[in-house]
């Protein structure tokens, strides 16, 4: 995963410190349509199984489509700030084709090792966010420059409730402990038995009571993910 993360870190441009903004945003792109597959074909394996064996799922399903989705919001958000060249689109479309018959037969002969892939792949994501909110943050910086008067995109605040003030900085911490979240979900699922019950799912419960308790109050109320972020990655 190190050899993975530094050759990809020279393919897109990405430096620790002044790295350019067209690097950022092609990085960003290409990162969140990949770490949008693997959740959904292991919820799809998971799916086929649950109906080939004619057993219960123990709970793994809605997790591992809850994280295929969260990434691809994370695409969607990120494409309302930026957009996609050719080249960008033929390197996301050439993923897709090549990684995921990689991954699905990995899956089949040993799930764990999909899940600890993950991740880990989740860990180099987590330094990636960490490294780009510092750099937006710190002022002569080409990304500060460019992105610290930023405000959020419509789509980034409806998604995660900010309030209409909030940046795209805001937008960025709240994915970065999305990604933290996702990281420990994989090297979890990694530990466990594929009948282990999914210990995740009191949370995807207390998650949704507290969306209902805000739909109830009605609009939008700033629950300030970027605010939870060291709670999230303890």
């Amino acid at each position: 995963m190190y050899s993975l993360y530094r050759s990809f870190n020279w393919v897109t441009g990405f430096k620790p410190v002044n790295t350019p903004v067209k690097a950022v945003e092609w990085r960003l792109i290409v990162l969140e349509s990949f770490a949008g597959v693997p959740g959904f074909m292991a919820a799809m394996f998971r799916h086929f199984r649950s109906l080939r064996t004619l057993k219960r799922d123990h709970g793994w399903i809605h997790t591992l489509l809850e994280e295929a989705e969260n990434e691809r919001m994370h695409l969607l958000v990120c494409m309302k700030m930026f957009k996609a060249g050719l080249v960008t689109r033929l390197l996301v479309m050439s993923a897709q084709v090549f990684m995921t018959p990689f991954l699905a037969a990995v899956y089949i002969v040993h799930p764990r090792t999909v899940h600890r892939f993950v991740g880990y792949l989740e860990e180099t994501a987590c330094l990636t966010y960490a490294n780009i909110i510092d750099q937006v943050q710190t002022p002569g910086t080409p990304l500060h420059e460019a992105w610290s008067g930023l405000p959020a995109p419509a789509l980034a605040r409806a998604y995660w409730k900010l309030p209409e003030e909030a940046m795209w900085v805001d937008a960025l911490k709240c994915m970065f402990a999305d990604e933290t979240n996702h990281r420990d979900v994989n090297h979890t699922f990694a530990t466990m038995a594929s009948d282990d019950p999914n210990p995740f799912v009191t949370k995807h419960q207390g998650d949704a009571a507290h969306a209902w308790r805000l739909e109830a109050e009605g609009g939008t109320t700033d629950i300030g993910c970027h605010k939870t972020l060291g709670k999230k990655t303890q």
